[in-house]
């Protein structure tokens, strides 16, 4: 860290890192730091519950979150605290429509009892929602997607159907709501169709899938998330550090 260097007797100039750290250690002493910690705390909450029958997923610690607020929004001084605290959906920036695109794996990130009320218009009314969709959008860029056989979870019925001449199991799979996959694995041993054999089958569709995770520390979220800050995975770090300092400021959450 280079300090520029002043007349003699006077003290050098803080480098703009040093005047960030400056703002951040006024959470020490500064409830506002602390006010979103509840909503954080429910909105993490709700995503670790709907995500955590995937492969591979860790729970989100929901101070990462909390360091990202910090370091997006720059504080309860700033605007940006009160209009977007995560500074998702500034102009210029892809994440929040990458998030509602239903291409990018948005739609399996995000759990059923926030659909409909997470949106690009909440987003930016509402600095609860503008978080959870950063909390979205974050995990949806750490996971990695795939695409595989799933039944259906409404209708587990075992269904007949007989071949016909000129069929394949890629036809009657297409006619009957059912994969290739499903159909293999109901009739062991099926090699060659016969018309007039039958086979066994269940309901089910191909589909994306989350088939592992990036884990999530302050480097993959600098990566993943940040877009421009060479230091961002630096201050998440610093964050963290004041925020252990300052864990009697915390907000108490029921």
């Amino acid at each position: 860290m280079t300090k520029t260097k002043t007349k003699e007797g006077q003290p050098a100039r803080k480098s703009p890192y040093e005047l960030w750290q400056v703002t951040i250690d006024s959470a020490l002493t500064d409830s506002r730091w602390h006010e979103y910690d509840c909503d954080i705390q429910r909105l993490v909450s709700q995503f670790n519950r709907h995500l955590a029958d995937t492969a591979g997923y860790i729970r989100l610690d929901w101070q990462y979150i909390k360091a990202m607020v910090w370091t997006e929004s720059g504080g309860p001084d700033s605007r940006a605290w009160r209009d977007n605290p995560i500074q998702i959906g500034n102009p210029g920036d892809p994440g929040l429509t990458a998030l509602f695109s239903n291409n990018e794996g948005g739609e399996l990130i995000m759990p059923p009892d926030l659909r409909g009320k997470l949106t690009i218009a909440s987003t930016r009314i509402s600095p609860q929602m503008n978080i959870g969709a950063g909390i979205a959008y974050l995990l949806m860029r750490h996971a990695t997607y795939g695409f595989a056989t799933v039944l259906d979870e409404q209708n587990n019925a075992t269904y007949d159907v007989l071949v016909k001449s000129g069929d394949t199991l890629e036809k009657i799979a297409k006619l009957n709501g059912t994969t290739v996959d499903t159909l293999k694995k109901s009739n062991s041993g099926i090699f060659a169709l016969r018309p007039g054999q039958s086979l066994k089958y269940q309901k089910a569709s191909i589909r994306k899938i989350i088939t592992r995770w990036t884990a999530v520390n302050p480097t993959s979220i600098a990566r993943l998330y940040n877009v421009g800050d060479p230091a961002y995975a630096k201050k998440l770090t610093y964050c963290l550090s004041v925020m252990q300092k300052a864990k009697q400021q915390e907000a108490s959450c029921v």
